[in-house]
């Protein structure tokens, strides 16, 4: 039943994709041209995050030497900026699919068999007043590229104020408290487990890391709630907190 409904819903997405694309047809944010959000020639205005930049490190082949902490592929500026942005505020979901591609022309996810991929979860009301949480589609994304299983194992419980303009320690303050394990039972289905604890290995996903405040909050209820390795993805990471 469940394998159908998504079925269904991936087959509803394609129709209204292609809806969208003949009434509003795609144009590159960097150079305007038609076709894609992200043509070729301005692929390369994307800033491959340093590894040498921040605690997280990302080599090419992930698996092979283990999986660092928090996983980011692509610094937050410039043209990536624009595309998030535009996901966010102008509903362009479908960038995420053509971002999440290339993300892994660049780095292989050696994730253990038995991962769990989750997302950041969003407050309800925003959510609902968006449509969306990007995080969910980014992670869906993710889940069909590595296959491996997405839930929703966490769930926002404080609408804590925005993190424009906070201080790291203001950021994390302010998230603190505010995520736990979801108490939904449907989770237990999906897994074939008979609880929370009994999840091995988690991947939480988001659109940008900036200080590792609401990442680090989500991965420390989550290793709270008995997952053994809890490890972090992010398309883009900004290392300056101004103006995010």
């Amino acid at each position: 039943m469940i394998t159908n409904q998504v079925s269904m819903s991936r087959g509803l997405r394609i129709i209204w994709n292609g809806l969208l694309d003949i009434l509003f047809p795609k144009t590159c944010l960097g150079c305007g041209r038609e076709g894609t959000y992200i043509c070729k020639d301005c692929e390369i205005f994307l800033s491959e995050a340093d590894p040498m930049l921040g605690s997280p490190i990302s080599p090419k082949i992930l698996g092979e030497v283990g999986l660092p902490d928090i996983v980011s592929v692509w610094e937050y500026e410039g043209l990536m900026e624009k595309l998030i942005l535009k996901i966010k505020y102008d509903g362009c979901y479908d960038i995420i699919n053509d971002l999440v591609a290339k993300a892994f022309e660049k780095i292989t996810l050696g994730l253990p068999q038995d991962t769990m991929i989750t997302f950041v979860p969003m407050w309800g009301r925003k959510e609902r007043r968006r449509g969306f949480n990007q995080a969910e589609l980014i992670a869906r994304a993710v889940g069909e590229k590595t296959g491996r299983p997405v839930a929703k194992l966490l769930e926002k419980i404080k609408d804590n104020r925005s993190q424009v303009g906070l201080s790291p320690q203001e950021r994390a303050e302010n998230v603190r408290g505010a995520f736990r394990v979801t108490p939904d039972d449907r989770i237990s289905d999906i897994l074939g487990m008979s609880d929370i604890p009994n999840i091995r290995n988690v991947l939480v996903v988001d659109d940008v890391y900036t200080t590792g405040a609401t990442m680090g909050e989500c991965i420390k209820v989550l290793k709270k709630a008995g997952a053994k390795n809890v490890w972090g993805f992010t398309l883009s990471r900004k290392m300056s907190i101004q103006n995010c």
